[in-house]
């Protein structure tokens, strides 16, 4: 079962992960462009926990 718990971890856990790898790829790439996005939306996703729980 996925609680809101495992989703904020391992939201945090790829952040850095996608931020990391977001720096060595060329700017304006289209994979960079799609990290970047997965990183923003790890972030909306540990917020909506976060304004969930209580």
């Amino acid at each position: 079962m996925i609680t809101y718990h495992g989703l904020g971890y391992w939201g945090l856990l790829g952040i850095p992960t996608t931020l990391f790898l977001a720096r060595l790829l060329p700017a304006g790439s289209a994979p960079r462009r799609h990290l970047t996005r997965a990183a923003l939306g790890a972030l909306l996703l540990i917020a909506a926990i976060i304004a969930l729980s209580y």
